[in-house]
């Protein structure tokens, strides 16, 4: 027989909810707000969270789930009563003191997401609840505990599962300190020196050329993703050996022991609700936001494959406005401390969704299979076959008749129409995605236009970046223009029999290949190569120039920023393009008697060096990092993107359009340029460039007069 409930009325109550990251407690904020005018809400908002902010309010009544009730009572008089009614307390749930006068908690289990390492896993399901009862232990008004489960509907039960204290004999904080061990274990082993070399080794060849501390960070990166790979396996393995599908699944029946244990002096009850999905009358059909562990039935039944040929196999799946009632009508139902109340919400038994039904329905999109293996159905939260499991629901039915008339909340299954709902929530996405902005693809983010800052710096590389050029390029440029025609022969010649030095330079450090090839220009007459520079070779670099680099370098000049270029190229030769900039940071060379050594003074700016350069060049002149913008284009400047608040990735080689994808940067194409390269070797070779490089330097200077 089941209990007999007596449901209160939850005015004049005030309700702790312990996230607003779900969709079950986004559903609860909302019934809460826009159906129980005299009802106080505190919602625990963890401090990285918007809801978190000053005006935490703000973002809360901004999510869609409050879009009906803003645009009926207007926007003014929603925030209005949301202020006079709803707090958001900054913190973790159970580390800062409630407000006093607390009557219930709500506190809905985490969805988890991927997998998770065990002791992770713990601490997101666990810890919360242990924290949670240890807020009270010391009063003797002890709130109302409603902890809304995820241990259920896995689909490994067997069996009638009742509405009752789940029987097993784990210990939590056995099994809490065993996941401890195996991470302190497995750190030990991912540090043994064999494992180590082998790391460096494969972060080395990954990240050539993007400096040493780099290689490092990822070879540790490399190290730790080892170790959380490795947790995963274990944690799947132990969960497995206790007769549960993943992880998840073991915390959330641990969770529970928690709750029981440490909440025994609390009026305590525990609502197991199958995955929540998309609402089915509030605040919308087809409303779906917050976090759930629910899976798409489309994807159920791709996943699924041929493991899904069983047409009575059910997916449970219950709606998220039915959820939030479920869990009011349990709050407003308090049990006697010590005798705990156990409900189960889902659709298997008044409703079930099978997969015959799924599959007959016109409107459910189904997506394309992947190459992966098909899932188990216990792999599946809510994936089961009801002729092996049913999870009984007398205790919340009989809550359900305990209602007074006319009835405030309404969780009954059985009057879902799966048709009707379906087509709701296919309606609704479809909705979504149309108001969504379209955007391209990473390679073709366009940049937006810097705003105006008198703290920011834009820094530009050269090579690549701001010209379609290379180190060796602007050296055959100055060699073209620079020596008789009958020396050229052997002057290349023995550029190519040095390439392969070049080579091993290249791939051991950047600093190494830009000194070694530098001293090409020992020898070389100073006061000569300024006069190419201002002559033919500043003429082939002008060629080289990319039209949407200038126009980006004097967006930030208009918008008040400081420009820079640094490069590993001499100083002499970027000589043409310093209109364009406030500074230059470049290679400078010992002269002696007026000759170039071939000896660079100090760090070539160039890898590493860059970052430790824009830290110097912030802190000397005020400005903040976080404000600096910088554009490169290869791999071995990430140092100094990555320092950046604002980086940019312009034509970048592979490597760094892969990071560059991975970190959500912008993504740039400027490769158009003036000339081609055999028309800058050309104009570098006939000595052509003197009018071209005027022609250029005026235009230039009028550029800079346009944003003064």
């Amino acid at each position: 027989m089941p209990r007999t409930y007596r449901v209160r009325d939850l005015a004049g109550t005030h309700v702790l909810l312990t996230g607003s990251a779900e969709r079950a407690e986004l559903a609860v904020l909302h019934r809460l707000v826009t159906a129980h005018p005299r009802t106080d809400v505190t919602v625990v908002s963890p401090p990285d969270e918007p809801a978190a902010r000053d005006d935490g309010l703000a973002p809360l009544l901004s999510r869609k789930v409050f879009g009906p009730w803003r645009d009926e009572v207007g926007a003014g008089p929603a925030m209005a009563e949301a202020r006079r009614r709803v707090s958001v307390l900054a913190a973790f749930p159970g580390d800062a003191p409630p407000p006093a006068g607390i009557d219930v908690v709500v506190h809905c289990a985490p969805s988890g997401g991927p997998d998770k390492p065990l002791d992770a896993v713990y601490d997101e399901q666990l810890a919360p609840l242990v924290a949670l009862c240890g807020l009270w232990a010391h009063q003797d008004r002890r709130p109302h505990l409603v902890y809304v489960s995820q241990a259920g509907f896995s689909g490994t039960e067997r069996g009638l599962v009742p509405e009752a204290r789940l029987e097993h004999d784990l210990d939590w904080r056995r099994e809490l300190a065993l996941a401890r061990s195996l991470r302190s274990g497995t750190e030990r082993l991912s540090r043994i020196p064999d494992r180590l070399r082998r790391t460096r080794r494969a972060a080395a060849r990954a990240h050539r050329g993007a400096g040493p501390l780099i290689v490092a960070g990822e070879a540790e990166a490399a190290r730790g993703a080892w170790v959380e790979r490795r947790l995963v396996e274990r944690g799947r393995a132990r969960a497995r050996a206790l007769g549960h599908p993943h992880a998840q699944a073991l915390a959330a029946v641990l969770a529970e022991r928690v709750a029981e244990e440490l909440g025994r002096s609390y009026p305590l009850t525990v609502l197991r609700t199958a995955p929540v999905g998309h609402a089915l009358h509030r605040p919308y059909p087809g409303w779906s936001e917050g976090r759930t562990r629910a899976v798409p039935p489309a994807v159920a039944l791709t996943l699924l494959g041929a493991a899904a040929g069983s047409a009575t196999t059910v997916l449970d799946t219950v709606p998220a406005d039915l959820v939030a009632d479920a869990v009011l009508a349990a709050a407003a139902a308090p049990p006697a401390p010590g005798s705990p109340h156990y409900f189960h919400l889902g659709t298997g038994t008044a409703r079930p969704l099978t997969l015959g039904e799924l599959r007959s329905v016109p409107h459910t999109p189904l997506v394309a299979a992947r190459r992966r293996p098909p899932r188990r159905r216990g792999e599946l939260p809510g994936v089961y076959d009801p002729a092996e499991v049913r999870y009984d629901d007398t205790e919340l039915m009989a809550l359900g008749r305990a209602l007074p008339r006319p009835r405030a909340y309404h969780f009954d299954p059985g009057v879902i129409d799966w048709r009707r709902h379906l087509a709701a929530r296919e309606a609704a996405d479809v909705a979504e995605r149309l108001r969504a902005p379209v955007t391209r693809a990473a390679a073709l983010t366009p940049a937006p236009r810097p705003p105006a800052d008198e703290r920011a710096v834009a820094v530009f590389d050269l090579d690549g970046t701001i010209v379609a050029s290379d180190l060796v390029e602007s050296y055959v440029w100055t060699r073209l223009a620079g020596l008789p025609r009958r020396a050229w022969p052997a002057e290349f010649l023995d550029l190519l029999l040095d390439a392969p030095r070049y080579l091993l330079a290249e791939r051991a450090d950047r600093d190494r290949f830009v000194r070694t090839f530098l001293r090409r220009y020992a020898g070389t007459d100073e006061a000569a190569l300024r006069h190419l520079v201002r002559g033919a070779v500043g003429d082939a670099l002008l060629h080289r120039v990319k039209h949407e680099a200038v126009r980006r370098i004097r967006a930030h000049r208009a918008a008040g920023h400081r420009t820079v270029l640094v490069t590993g190229c001499l100083d002499l030769l970027v000589e043409p393009l310093r209109p364009l900039f406030d500074d230059i940071e470049a290679c400078r060379m010992r002269t002696r008697d007026g000759v170039l050594t071939g000896r660079v003074t100090g760090r070539p700016p160039v890898g590493e060096a860059r970052a430790d350069w824009l830290r110097r060049y912030t802190a000397e002149h005020g400005l903040d990092p976080a404000r600096a913008h910088a554009y490169a284009d290869s791999y071995s400047d990430r140092p100094l993107l990555d320092a950046v608040g604002h980086p940019h990735a312009v034509d970048p080689d592979t490597r760094l359009l892969r990071h560059a994808v991975r970190r959500h940067w912008p993504v740039l194409r400027w490769d158009a340029h003036t000339a081609t390269r055999w028309e800058a070797l050309a104009a570098a070779a006939g000595g052509r460039g003197g009018r071209g490089v005027r022609a250029a330097h005026h235009r230039f200077a009028g550029a800079e007069k346009e944003t003064a």
